[in-house]
């Protein structure tokens, strides 16, 4: 093998005869070869054994005919595939996957020939997994969507999954696994598949010295049923001399990162609908938003100001809108969970066409603690101002 190889000696190596494609072609050879061959045709493949000196020795029956090798080999690496956010999916480095092979063949009567090649190869995971957060319910239970895409050419059979979570984060009412219906689940070349898990935050969230688990583990225990003419099929057991030998599924391990703040906000700010009527230049109009409490502040995250108070501010772009009052102040918000409170400020259009409407922030909390719900729109219609025409009429003297 080459650097950053490994052979795994739990696979058996596989040897067996080559089968010409072409029918038409191929008919008369394999007639040809089995005839003039003192090899038995029965024996048309063979598990082999890896030497105590790294060495493959072939069998009698291979030294006359063509022959496929199939050889179990490995890419080491220091770090975990890890998973992305369907939202910012992490870019694939093929440079990563890049291993070369030594093959060095002995051959001849006292073995006094060799044949040597480098060949290049390249290694990918057997799954690409991406997640994303596909509910939030009133409990606090996130619906937590994992996507599965097969980059091998082979039908990958998912028959169980789990999760390790990282600290901060609770299993649901199940143990770490989705719903037992899913599987075996069969994932196509190239296609995609989802498993869902129910996880939740945990209430009581250790310091960052002690956190036993950094990153959350997707364990999937799957299986490979392939063809061997596209070069991919389930690699065979070495020691298979029992026929009740327990079956040994292959696991793919990927580490997800759960980011805890973003998916557990302290206030929500609602952008209000807009005046009906539409907006035109010129005219004064209310803008309003709702600023609600979804839970208590912790000591650490609190404002240094009065708890029952938050401090807000109006950013607008002075080319395009003129506020009239207050930009920036205190509102009155007490403690309790769902307390909420309207924030109205009136201003005007300076200018026709397509604007970024006033923005309104909570300086004194941080972005992560803050969501939008209903967010407020990225541009708005502004008309024209409304046109005024004189006429004059003609008086006879």
């Amino acid at each position: 093998t080459g650097p950053g190889l490994k052979i795994e000696g739990s696979y058996g190596i596989e040897m067996e005869r080559y089968m010409e494609t072409d029918c038409d072609a191929g008919g008369s050879k394999a007639e040809v070869s089995v005839e003039d061959s003192p090899v038995s045709p029965k024996r048309d493949s063979e598990v082999l054994q890896l030497s105590d000196d790294s060495k493959i020795v072939f069998s009698e029956w291979a030294s006359n005919v063509s022959s496929i090798l199939w050889v179990p080999i490995r890419a080491l690496s220091e770090k975990l595939p890890r998973g992305s956010s369907s939202v910012t999916p992490l870019k694939q480095d093929i440079l990563e996957g890049m291993r070369t092979v030594a093959l060095k063949l002995e051959f001849g009567v006292h073995h006094n020939q060799i044949f040597e090649r480098t060949i290049a190869a390249h290694f990918t995971d057997p799954f690409d997994v991406t997640t994303r957060v596909a509910n939030k319910c009133n409990d606090g239970t996130l619906v937590l969507q994992v996507m599965l895409h097969s980059l091998v050419k082979a039908n990958l059979i998912v028959l169980d999954a789990w999760l390790d979570l990282q600290d901060g984060f609770v299993h649901g009412k199940s143990d770490g696994r989705p719903t037992s219906t899913f599987f075996p689940l069969v994932v196509s070349p190239g296609s995609r598949a989802a498993v869902v898990f129910s996880i939740s935050l945990e209430k009581t969230m250790s310091s960052g010295k002690d956190l036993q688990l950094q990153e959350s583990i997707l364990n999937i225990k799957y299986e490979i049923h392939g063809d061997r003419a596209a070069g991919a099929h389930k690699p065979v057991d070495a020691d298979h001399s029992g026929a009740d030998a327990e079956r040994r599924d292959l696991v793919f391990k990927s580490a997800i990162v759960l980011q805890r703040p973003v998916l557990d906000p302290c206030l929500t700010v609602g952008f209000l609908p807009l005046p009906s009527d539409g907006l035109r230049v010129g005219k004064l109009i209310t803008m309003q938003w709702r600023v609600e409490r979804l839970k208590d502040l912790k000591g650490s995250e609190a404002v240094e100001q009065q708890h029952d108070e938050v401090l807000y501010e109006v950013n607008a772009n002075s080319e395009n809108w003129m506020i009239a009052g207050r930009k920036r102040g205190h509102v009155s918000l007490t403690e309790e969970q769902g307390s909420r409170v309207v924030i109205s400020i009136l201003c005007v259009p300076l200018v026709a066409g397509y604007v970024r409407p006033p923005q309104l922030g909570l300086p004194d909390v941080k972005e992560a603690n803050v969501s939008s719900n209903p967010p407020g729109p990225h541009l708005v219609c502004v008309l024209p101002p409304l046109l005024s025409s004189s006429y004059c009429v003609p008086v006879k003297l």
